[in-house]
Formats: C-alpha cells, structure tokens, sequence
C-alpha cells in the first residue's frame, strides 16, 4: 500500500446553496450582477461542475415559473428595468444570441447552418465590443421571446447528439444579451453585454472512460484544455486585479470560451 495524503485544502465561497435551494434564490444572488448591464457594464456568469451536477437546469431552467432559470429571469429582470427607465427619458433595445463551443469550433444555436462545418471568427472592434461572424442575433421584443429561443436552441443540440454522444453535457453553451441605451432628454448612450456561461461537465481521463474511445477523447481533451485556459484567465484578472496594474498579461487567446467574453467579469 502506499502512503496516505494527509494535506487539507481549504476552500472559501462567497454563497453555499443547499439542494433544497429554489431557482428564484439562486438567481437573488446574482441578480445585482445582472442589474449593472442596463448601466453600460459586461458581465459573464460561468455554471461550472460535474457533468450532471444541474448547470444546464440552472441556466435553462423547466417548464413552470418557480423552475426558471437564471436566462429567463435575467431577460425578464432587464426588460422591467428598462421599462421602469422611460419616465426618465431612456429607451433600450436588446439583442439576444446562443452559441455552443464543441470541440473548440463554435456552432450558431439559433442558425440553420449544420454543426462542426461552418467557421465563426470572433472579431474584437476597438470599442472592445465582440462578434462572432455568420451567427444569428435576434431583437427581442420582451422577455416571453426568450422561451421560443430557449426552445429553438435546445432543438438544435437535440438533432446533433447521438445515443453515444449527449452533446449538451459535452459542450459549452453561451448565451449573449447585448443591450443598448439612449436618453432623448440627456443624449447619452450605453452599452452592456450579459453572457451567461454553461459550461461542459468536468471530468478526469481516467474516469471519464475516454480512453478507448477516440471521439470521446477528443471531446474530454478540449473540455478540460479549454476549462484549464478558463482557470488561467480568471486568475491572471485576479493578480491584476490585487496589484492594480494593466501590463499583466490576460490570455484570453487560449481558447473560444475565453475569447468570446475578454473583459468581462
């Protein structure tokens, strides 16, 4: 036998939520995050854990209200707020976009395109602001859309998997909310972008049972590559964050997920 670790990690959250936890609570959290974007801020929510841990139902959410998740209340969330800001001469529109990342080649939710074949470049205009070309982005009106667009993207993903491949566990999703403002009293604008992150289900070669299956491999391989890039990034804003300085280096460049929300936080 060989010897016993005995080294204790120590770890600190902001928030434990238990499993009795309901949606609207979890979503309570973070909802002042959400509530900047209307302000000109990008923010980005990441569900990270295990394959099957409920990232995706925490996103998504069900069927009833008491069981939405964090997308449709977000919508919701900024639609009302806006709304709330007309008697102060604001007037907003928003955009929503749904992209998968599989295998680091980025797939349109909403287009009618096949999967893996055609390319999207990320492009970064001076402003900062982000695209990603030859994908659909979609006006919404109000925050009922989003279940039809919730509906068409779960569509797609369903038509790609197979019985080998449950696709939706095995790729990251990122739902994008770019909203504008302008005042009619005042002139000013503002832009915010909200994206909300669902990311593949972590797992470790050894138990994943990838080994001898080379699809399978593939998909862990990028899965944890791209994850580890995610990790880099968030701890190199970290230090900068602590030391105040803009010469550390970011590299957002290590994967699609990074890439598509520099300079969010």
């Amino acid at each position: 036998m060989g010897n016993q670790r005995t080294e204790v990690t120590s770890f600190a959250f902001d928030r434990v939520f238990e499993p009795h936890t309901t949606q609207m609570e979890v979503f309570d959290e973070v909802s002042q995050l959400v509530q900047s974007v209307i302000d000109g801020y990008n923010v980005t929510i990441f569900a990270y854990g295990q394959t099957g841990s409920g990232k995706s139902f925490t996103m998504e959410g069900g069927l009833t209200e008491a069981t939405e998740g964090m997308i449709p209340r977000a919508v919701r969330q900024l639609f009302q707020t806006g709304n709330g800001m007309k008697s102060k001469g604001w007037e907003y529109t928003m955009d929503g976009q749904f992209l998968e990342i599989y295998n680091e080649t980025i797939n349109d939710l909403l287009g009618n395109g096949e999967f893996d074949t055609r390319k999207h470049d990320i492009k970064h205009d001076k402003s900062g602001r982000t695209t990603v070309s030859d994908t659909v982005t979609l006006p919404l009106r109000g925050p009922e859309q989003v279940a039809t667009l919730l509906a068409r993207a779960q569509s797609r993903r369903s038509v790609a998997a197979t019985l080998m491949n449950q696709r939706s566990s095995r790729s990251h999703s990122v739902f994008t909310l770019r909203v504008s403002g302008s005042n009619t009293v005042t002139g000013e604008t503002c832009e915010g972008c909200l994206n909300l992150v669902d990311l593949a289900g972590s797992e470790r070669l050894s138990s994943s049972g990838a080994a001898n299956d080379k699809d399978r491999l593939k998909e862990t391989q990028a899965i944890n590559k791209s994850l580890s890039a995610l990790g880099d990034v968030i701890a190199a804003l970290g230090v900068a964050g602590e030391s105040g300085s803009k010469a550390i280096h970011i590299p957002y460049r290590n994967s699609k997920v990074s890439r598509l929300d520099p300079g969010t936080g």
